[in-house]
């Protein structure tokens, strides 16, 4: 999926291939996050790339969706948006919020 980067000609970007430079440079426990789920996220960012705020809690919340989330994030401002956020639906919500604050810091 191609994504018109920011601030160009309309030059665009496969997506793709920037999520998983981010994904095996960060080592063994980004990679085994759920395939379908990060799919899903480049999708939704390439068709909503300036308002991209992800349900990360489909399937492993953290260890998941959040890394997932993050890998699209990432590729995102490197092609000059900035993605605007997660949501969580279900589960211990004081526990996940904080837990995905300290992931977003590190």
């Amino acid at each position: 999926l191609k994504l018109k980067k920011k601030g160009t000609d309309g030059e665009e970007v496969e997506l793709l291939p920037l999520v998983l430079k981010y994904r095996q440079e960060f080592g063994n426990g980004w990679i085994s996050t759920n395939d379908g789920e990060l799919s899903a996220f480049i999708a939704y960012a390439v068709s909503f790339p300036e308002t991209c705020l992800c349900l990360i809690d489909t399937y492993d919340t953290l260890r998941s969706g959040l890394r997932n989330f993050i890998l699209v994030a990432l590729a995102l401002y490197d092609c000059g948006y900035i993605a605007k956020g997660i949501r969580l639906d279900s589960g211990d919500l004081s526990y996940l919020s904080l837990e995905v604050t300290k992931m977003f810091h590190k």
